[in-house]
């Protein structure tokens, strides 16, 4: 085997593993030194290999990962700011309000504020409930789609995780060009799954011919079929809105049976280059 595969291979390992730690770690110090720790890599070379592996700097994907839990803290529990800061790492309510704010360009309050839906907190809603935002639906054909894939087990919220690796893997493989495209699968329903047993999957398209013999991924496809989707514009907390209107006023109203297979999601930009407001998500389900 080529020796400097193995080595690349090596070090790529160490970069997912820390990954993983930020995810695990959160509400931590993650100081740089203790990364390169987890890297097992001297200090002062770790920021230059995970800079050229990851696209960008620790900090940056440090501080992302932080203010995207935050989010859904705000949008999914009643904690308070500060509960919020310590559960994400700041040390003062100050301190993550101006990096949310940064981040969001809005301040906690007003992201929280503007999102607010106690219906969301309803175990079971009552059959009358009405829905204040309509989507539009289009009816089109889905192709079959040849896929590489890596599992997530557990909140929806931190599918994050298994993005950041397989983008950083496939990218050395040189798998990803401007024709790739970026699908979440979700296997269960968030708000009656228990959130550590929830399954998905992070999915980039692929042609299968360019795959080496020897790789990590799973390959899997979504069959060519019929199929409904809406375009929603926002950030990633708040796709539980969309999914709720789909599957409780629009499908049961409609003339389609849904087919065997999840509801799936295909992400249209880079939460790394633009703002979380303007994230555009395309949710889709395969009918008859």
């Amino acid at each position: 085997m080529n020796h400097k595969l193995v080595t690349k291979n090596q070090y790529e390992q160490r970069l997912l593993r820390v990954i993983d730690y930020i995810y695990e770690h959160v509400d931590g110090e993650l100081d740089v030194n203790a990364l390169a720790d987890v890297a097992c890599m001297s200090s002062y070379h770790f920021h230059r290999i995970y800079r050229e592996f990851a696209g960008e700097t620790i900090n940056v994907t440090v501080r992302r990962m932080r203010l995207l839990k935050a989010a859904a803290y705000l949008v999914r529990s009643d904690l308070s700011q500060q509960q919020i800061a310590k559960q994400v790492g700041y040390g003062s309510v100050e301190a993550f309000n101006r990096a949310f704010s940064k981040h969001y360009q809005e301040t906690p309050n007003q992201y929280r504020a503007a999102r607010a839906d106690k219906q969301v907190t309803v175990l079971y809603p009552k059959s009358d409930k009405e829905y204040k935002t309509m989507y539009q639906v289009e009816q089109q054909t889905t192709p079959a789609l040849s896929l590489i894939t890596i599992d997530h087990s557990g909140d929806y919220m931190q599918i994050g995780q298994a993005f950041e690796k397989l983008s950083m893997m496939a990218g050395k493989l040189g798998l990803i060009n401007d024709k790739t495209r970026f699908f979440g699968i979700y296997y269960d329903d968030p708000k009656t799954v228990k959130a550590d047993e929830l399954r998905s999957k992070a999915c980039i398209t692929v042609d299968l011919n360019t795959l080496p013999e020897q790789h990590e991924f799973e390959v899997m496809s979504i069959p060519a079929s019929n199929s409904v989707s809406l375009l929603f514009k926002g950030d990633y907390p708040e796709l539980e809105k969309p999914y709720d209107w789909l599957f409780g006023e629009y499908l049961p109203s409609s003339q389609y049976q849904l087919k065997d297979f999840p509801p799936f999601e295909e992400y249209l930009n880079d939460l790394r280059e633009v703002a979380p407001q303007d994230l555009l998500t395309r949710i889709y389900c395969l009918v008859d």
